[in-house]
């Protein structure tokens, strides 16, 4: 999933916030377009939605002509049909519509050659006053920034991700996480690029996590993948 994806759906405007429950309204793919699920339920700022990718031979221009037919009529009298961003988040180009209570949001870019490629979540809004459901924080060194931390819901399993950077070297770091995870089955434990990049990875019963360490000018950038299954494999 595109880095991106948790920045810009924070975009989405929550204002429409007053409209009524219901379920959840038709959110078409681009016509023609191949499309695979991302996840069933992932949670982004702490909204829970689902979320596909697709890839088209069409253009981005043909992608937003689509959107724009396709919700050219307001859901509620007075309210605008869609909102169309093309530059706060270039190069992506996002259209957002909410309706029944639901928010439908499409990130799209060119694809080269040819073509385009994006995706496309489907989240609920909150009810007034309802607080948002945050992801617990990854484990993580002192001082250390979250970048994007993102849960995910699919059969079987639940997952985690999350992206972190902090001034701290590639060693100090890697001691960080073999030690938190001391009790836990180490799996892998080894430099992927000499002095660039470290691989680790533990379990412990029916939870997996992978940590990947690599070193950069600015210090370390950290990203924290972990999984726990409904039932041992």
């Amino acid at each position: 999933m595109s880095a991106l994806l948790p920045r810009v759906l924070l975009c989405v405007g929550l204002a429409w916030a007053g409209l009524a429950a219901a379920r959840p309204p038709d959110f078409p793919a681009p016509d023609d377009a191949q499309v695979s699920a991302v996840a069933e339920e992932i949670t982004v700022a702490g909204r829970r939605m689902s979320v596909r990718a697709f890839t088209t031979d069409d253009t981005v221009e043909d992608i937003v002509e689509f959107y724009q037919d396709a919700w050219e009529d307001p859901p509620v009298p007075g309210a605008p049909g869609y909102a169309l961003e093309t530059e706060a988040i270039a190069p992506w180009t996002l259209l957002t519509r909410v309706e029944d209570d639901y928010v439908m949001t499409v990130q799209v870019m060119k694809r080269k050659p040819s073509g385009a490629f994006g995706f496309l979540a489907l989240g609920r809004l909150p009810e007034p006053g309802e607080p948002p459901e945050a992801p617990p924080a990854p484990p993580s060194m002192q001082g250390s920034e979250v970048l994007s931390n993102i849960l995910s819901e699919d059969v079987g399993k639940q997952g985690q991700t999350a992206m972190l950077h902090n001034d701290k070297s590639l060693a100090s770091n890697v001691t960080f996480y073999r030690n938190f995870y001391r009790d836990w089955r180490t799996d892998t434990d080894r430099e992927v690029n000499p002095g660039k990049m470290h691989a680790l990875s533990f379990t412990r019963g029916r939870e997996q996590v992978v940590v990947t360490i690599q070193s950069g000018r600015d210090g370390s950038h950290i990203v924290l993948n972990s999984i726990k299954h409904d039932f041992l494999r």
